[in-house]
């Protein structure tokens, strides 16, 4: 049997202008040109003002792997004549017709391809990626089903996540990701998308059920009192309403396109705002820092766990879903926590983060019912 240590945590070249894209032969360059000493023998991209837009996929060549910064700086840098693979849906601005090429590292921020030098940011796509959820066989907790979501690439299926989601119960249980120093420099300000619900929660629209109205309206079935209701579920003006909690953060990801692919529902859960945009989103971030100031890397599996209970007007608790009917239909749980656990493999070591989705309880209450494990 492994052991594994856990720790638990509550909580430029020439100008394009004298010689226009063609790159020069090896005989038309003079044979006095100086030796470069100390410049600059590779490219430097910076991920939040050097990307191209639309943003192709930033991939390792032939393979279904992303091509990543080495360290936190947020510049994803190659060496003279690395190749990089670039990945459009719908083709490039420059090559409609083509879906994925391969250029090549020349100097700061020109690379070569078929022979013509381009700066990078001239590799945009003609449209935005689409991200997809695509069911598999394998199973998991609760006979619940894996699912990955990623891009379509051919016969190739670049992935950033999986989760295991109940489509009986409607509950996303976990998720799997990876997170390495580089997440700390991630492409910032990347607009939000809508959320995507696909072919999945069948019979509901996800989205009506995080409004504010149909929570109170649901929340008041629960606990038999619209009065109670409307206490605990009061607006977006003061962030005391459920909202659809990323489980796994867009700012957990690199890239724009993967930021992107976060917004399913399959990747969120009810989650008060204010835990939402307070104590968790600290250790979001904390967690970058945590992994890029001890440059490791770590397996990512985060989660919900537990039913959320709240008092109707008698002080009775009541489990809190959002899909729900008096008829027994109980689907869409409000988390009782959410978890982080950060598994460094190379060491067998990992630490666990566990937040109180709650914020109508006590610290009284917390002491009593949401102690997992003593140190």
């Amino acid at each position: 049997m492994k052991c594994v240590s856990i720790s638990v945590v509550l909580l430029l070249l020439a100008s394009q202008a004298a010689w226009g894209r063609d790159i020069p032969l090896l005989r038309d360059i003079p044979e006095d040109v100086p030796e470069l000493v100390g410049f600059a023998t590779g490219c430097s991209i910076p991920l939040n003002n050097g990307l191209p837009q639309p943003q192709p996929l930033f991939l390792i060549p032939d393979t279904d792997q992303f091509r990543y910064p080495s360290t936190s700086s947020g510049v994803l840098t190659l060496n003279a004549g690395e190749t990089l693979e670039l990945a459009c849906s719908a083709g490039f601005s420059l090559y409609p017709s083509e879906t994925s090429i391969k250029v090549a590292c020349v100097i700061d921020d020109q690379f070569n391809y078929e022979s013509k030098m381009y700066s990078f940011s001239e590799f945009s796509c003609t449209a935005n990626w689409r991200s997809v959820a695509r069911r598999t066989t394998s199973r998991c907790y609760n006979d619940a089903t894996i699912v990955e979501i990623g891009f379509e690439l051919g016969a190739r299926f670049p992935k950033i996540l999986d989760v295991c989601h109940d489509e009986v119960t409607f509950d996303n249980h976990y998720l799997v990701h990876e997170f390495t120093p580089a997440n700390a420099g991630f492409q910032a300000g990347v607009p939000r998308p809508g959320w995507i619900q696909g072919n999945f929660y069948t019979g509901v629209t996800v989205n009506t059920l995080y409004t504010v109205n149909t929570q109170r309206e649901t929340i008041a079935t629960i606990l038999n009192s619209q009065s109670r209701a409307d206490q605990l579920v009061q607006g977006t003006d003061n962030g005391i309403f459920m909202a659809r909690g990323h489980i796994a953060a867009r700012a957990d990801f690199i890239y724009g396109t993967q930021q992107n692919a976060t917004f399913w529902f399959l990747n969120a859960a009810p989650q008060w705002q204010n835990f939402n945009a307070g104590n968790w989103e600290r250790i979001e971030s904390s967690v970058k820092t945590f992994v890029a100031s001890r440059n490791i890397n770590v397996r990512v599996y985060g989660g919900t766990w537990g039913v959320q209970t709240l008092a109707d007007g008698n002080g009775d608790h009541q489990q809190i879903f959002l899909d729900f009917d008096a008829n027994g239909r109980r689907r869409v749980r409000a988390p009782m926590v959410y978890y982080k656990i950060l598994h460094n493999e190379a060491q067998n070591s990992g630490i666990v983060l566990i937040g109180v989705n709650n914020v109508h309880i006590s610290l009284e209450e917390i002491r009593r019912d949401y102690i997992f494990c003593t140190d």
